[in-house]
């Protein structure tokens, strides 16, 4: 007999960086259900926003399901901004 409660879909963290999973769970907490992966998605250029919206979107049509991703930028005033997501 179904009890109709519906357990949340867990959120997959696309890293196969332990240190970045760690500190996920350390904001995360036990707030919402997530589990790990890492995949293999490709390096794309672009604006940060759209690099990190494209990610999730390749990300979650390969696991099914909804993801959380990280990108990370490093950007120096001096240059204009360089090297942004190109690092």
């Amino acid at each position: 007999m179904a009890s109709g409660l519906v357990l949340p879909r867990p959120v997959t963290f696309v890293t196969g960086n332990a240190k970045k999973l760690e500190e996920v769970r350390a904001i995360l907490g036990n707030s919402i259900p997530f589990q790990s992966l890492k995949l293999e998605l490709p390096e794309l250029q672009g604006e940060p926003e759209d690099i990190s919206k494209e990610k999730a979107r390749l990300a979650a049509i390969q696991v099914n399901g909804p993801v959380l991703v990280e990108d990370t930028c490093l950007c120096f005033n001096a240059l204009k901004g360089l090297p942004g997501p190109y690092m």
